[in-house]
């Protein structure tokens, strides 16, 4: 007879969408094992086949209500893999706009109101008052410049992308409209503005970061492979190559979006609803790869932009490249937010970015297109069957939280052994896991997929007879 025990910790907190955490002791009440799951369904891999090809941007934005754009370029893209459409330069420009403006909206979110309270508050605070709101009370003026911040966000999503959320400008060929002249001289004005809040939060996170580092680097250290976008060698979000690092920062491979899934591969496990992936050359013990900020700092030797790129080089000085300290997520993740108001700005400093040359025309048909960007959280790709008459015959998510599911779970359960032994739960346990969890900004909504191929529906009228079954 054994005698295990669960720890539980449902849900976890600041997070986008619903995780839970369950940690099993053995006889001697220390960790055995831990896991950080998901624990919702939404199934966009399958009441999506048989859709029509121009009605998938729109409805696959649905997926997630925070990184829908970075889904929606991803979307457009594939679908002109397939058709062989190349777009103008003047819609390559407008949806790097949009995407920069996911970049701003997500990391503002989740420095300032999400990861914000972990450096500003002692482990020993009270736990009702480490939240955003009680900074807020302490300095309004942080509260200003994060309203500020997000504000300019959604003004881009708006203003070219005809919507707050869930963007509906982009489609297969480009875009539907092109910005006009008073729009971009208004943007143009707010990103000036954002890129001056966006040099004090990140000098601000430095600080904070500094000030906590000897306890913040305690909090998981695994050398993994890393994956990220890359153009001569500088950060990229839009297109360019994939490469992936190995452990010690060298090359390991390097390949175009066509051939993203002869090098990465998928793993399920029954406990969750989340599917992983892994290098498909080494294998999912041996193929831990990671994605997003930290990744894209030690893949590439540079960011394009002024700021971000003196910043980027500071980091690499202080923590070495390739650097894996799992709390360093929430720096890089500034010099992201830091890179992508510079580089809308620069984009909007271009007066051809108003050339109404915005759309072009695209012949359909069918067969198989992968696309791959950057998005918040790291490296994000979508492949897409497409029989001849134009619709969706089978459809491949990769999202980031996926890629960085197996590095989660090992500091999850490291976390969980450093505080708890012998039966006894030392405090801080449940900030420790927090923060680990919170560093890779997971998005559960977008990662929650998988189900078995035997998947059935069962439709039934309100005596419980059984209508029809849907598979």
């Amino acid at each position: 007879m054994t005698s295990q025990r669960e720890i539980t910790i449902s849900p976890t907190t600041r997070i986008e969408g619903h995780g839970k955490v369950t940690i099993i002791l053995d006889e001697a009440g220390n960790v055995s094992d831990a896991y950080f799951y998901a624990t919702e369904i939404r199934g966009f891999d399958y009441f999506l086949r048989g859709m029509e090809a121009d009605r998938l941007p729109f409805i696959i934005s649905r997926i997630c209500g925070v990184c829908s754009t970075a889904h929606v370029l991803a979307s457009v893209k594939a679908i002109e893999n397939i058709y062989g459409t190349e777009i103008t330069e003047t819609a390559k420009k407008l949806r790097e706009v949009l995407l920069m403006g996911q970049i701003i909206s997500n990391h503002s979110l989740v420095f300032f109101f999400l990861i914000l309270p972990d450096f500003w508050f002692s482990k020993e605070e009270d736990p009702s008052k480490r939240n955003a709101f009680q900074i807020m009370r302490e300095n309004p003026e942080i509260g200003r410049k994060a309203i500020a911040l997000r504000s300019f966000a959604t003004k881009i999503l708006d203003t070219i992308g005809k919507r707050e959320v869930h963007i509906v400008s982009a489609i297969p060929g480009g875009l539907i409209s092109p910005l006009k002249e008073k729009e971009r001289e208004e943007l143009l004005k707010a990103a000036k503005e954002a890129c001056a809040i966006t040099q004090e939060a990140v000098s601000l996170g430095k600080e904070l970061f500094e000030k906590n580092w000897e306890e913040f680097r305690k909090a998981g250290d695994y050398k993994t492979h890393y994956m990220a976008l890359t153009e001569d060698d500088a950060t990229e979000f839009y297109e360019g190559k994939i490469r992936i690092i190995n452990p010690e920062g060298a090359v390991y491979s390097e390949f175009t979006a066509q051939d993203y899934m002869k090098h990465i591969e998928e793993k399920r496990y029954e406990w969750t609803y989340a599917k992983f992936a892994c290098l498909k050359t080494l294998g999912c013990q041996k193929g831990i790869v990671q994605v997003g900020p930290t990744a894209r700092i030690n893949v590439n030797r540079k960011a394009k932009t002024e700021f971000a790129n003196k910043e980027l080089e500071e980091f690499k000085r202080k923590f070495g490249s390739p650097a894996h300290a799992t709390l360093l997520f929430d720096y890089a993740r500034l010099i992201d937010l830091l890179y992508a108001c510079e580089r809308t700005r620069e984009l909007l400093e271009d007066e051809n970015i108003t050339r109404t040359d915005t759309r072009v025309k695209v012949k359909p048909k069918g067969g198989i297109g992968t696309s791959v960007v950057e998005a918040p959280r790291g490296t994000l790709a979508h492949e897409y069957t497409l029989t001849r008459n134009g619709r969706l015959k089978s459809i491949k998510l990769i999202i980031p939280t996926q890629v960085n599911s197996a590095a989660i779970n090992l500091n999850v359960k490291d976390a969980a052994t450093e505080f708890i032994q012998k039966g006894e739960i030392k405090t801080g346990l449940l900030n420790r896991i927090e923060m680990v969890v919170r560093a890779y900004d997971p998005c559960i909504k977008c990662a929650t997929r998988n189900v078995t191929d035997g998947l059935k529906v069962e439709i039934r009228n309100q005596e419980g007879k059984l209508l029809k079954i849907l598979s």
